[in-house]
């Protein structure tokens, strides 16, 4: 299948097979359902509980052929004030109001079609939850996202928290770095407790405090949390439960989001949110960042990073350029 192809489809899901299959799964015709679901979706201010659940008309495992992007496209980060933002976050640090804020900030991407967005994604290779979005309605939204939010096989769960970021050159640094292992320990301890009240008891885990992924553009580091889901909970229970995700909220959750709408300069939408494939007894759901969002002026992505009480703004900032790296078809050299 061309992904171009799609292009003529009033609403869709093309979802990666790290969504659980060997190859892509596409779900057309999408509609509301109100019962079992399919596909699942919660933009990143929705109340997970009121997760929009859809159906599809068809759902069938198919090939898709990327063709190689024609050039990368035209990007521009609009950071205004972001050194004063950082500023303020440790200021509420240091007063002892929150302990880490996952600040944001938006790029604009200069690109005609989805199609052509998801090809440069994939440039380098399959992000692993890459996701081409277009619900009834007309919102569209495609995701390059590495993070798993998280997965559920049986009465399973398990979570991946993604936070620490370098360059592919830099491996050593971030194993070394105390303030991103710091960051991953926060959100962790955030996800184990967000995950208690959804478990039997005494069921949950951090099975591995600290590992490396190795991305085209990047080096993140993830924890990896495991958990027995409680008789009576379900997946869409568990997506309540955690929902926004901690790795892109900080801690505490409530004091974190409410810096993150005094700052933000307007709602993530997609960016940040979640997206899940359900199936019987398996349920995969991934965390949308590396996110672009369609609007009436353009393609709009978001970037940001966990500010701690230690962190640099410069450094942050030259953080955000580099998960910008999934936007372009090669990656740069600095």
């Amino acid at each position: 299948m061309n992904l171009a192809a799609l292009a003529s489809l009033k609403s869709f899901a093309l979802l990666g097979p790290g969504f659980g299959g060997e190859r892509w799964a596409l779900l057309s015709g999408l509609r509301e359902a109100s019962g079992l679901p399919e596909l699942v979706y919660a933009p990143f201010e929705a109340q997970g509980s009121a997760a929009r659940r859809y159906v599809a008309e068809r759902r069938e495992a198919v090939t898709v052929e990327v063709e190689p992007p024609r050039a990368a496209p035209q990007v521009v980060l609009r950071a205004e004030g972001y050194h004063e933002a950082v500023a303020r976050i440790r200021e509420a640090i240091a007063a002892g109001d929150v302990y880490q804020v996952c600040y944001t900030v938006r790029a604009e991407v200069w690109v005609a079609a989805g199609a052509e967005l998801l090809a440069t994604m994939c440039r380098h290779g399959m992000p692993r939850f890459a996701a081409w979005v277009r619900l009834p309605g007309g919102e569209e939204f495609v995701s390059a996202s590495p993070e798993l939010f998280f997965e559920t096989d049986g009465r399973r769960i398990h979570t991946e928290p993604m936070k620490g970021t370098a360059r592919g050159d830099r491996s050593g640094a971030l194993e070394a770095s105390a303030k991103d292992r710091a960051e991953l320990a926060m959100i962790t301890d955030l996800l184990r407790n967000d995950l208690t009240p959804v478990c039997r008891p005494r069921s949950v885990l951090v099975t591995c405090d600290r590992r490396t992924l190795v991305l085209p553009y990047a080096l993140q580091t993830v924890s990896d949390i495991a958990g027995e889901l409680a008789d009576e909970a379900t997946p869409l229970d568990a997506l309540a439960a955690l929902h926004p995700g901690g790795s892109v909220t900080g801690a505490p959750k409530a004091a974190a989001l409410a810096m993150i709408r005094d700052l933000e300069a307007g709602p993530r939408g997609a960016y940040c949110g979640a997206l899940g494939l359900c199936a019987e007894e398996r349920s995969v759901f991934s965390l949308l960042i590396r996110t672009a969002s369609r609007t009436p002026d353009g393609w709009v992505y978001g970037v940001g990073s966990g500010v701690v009480w230690d962190s640099d703004a410069d450094a942050e900032l030259a953080e955000l350029h580099v998960k910008l790296g999934a936007l372009w078809s090669d990656t740069p050299s600095s």
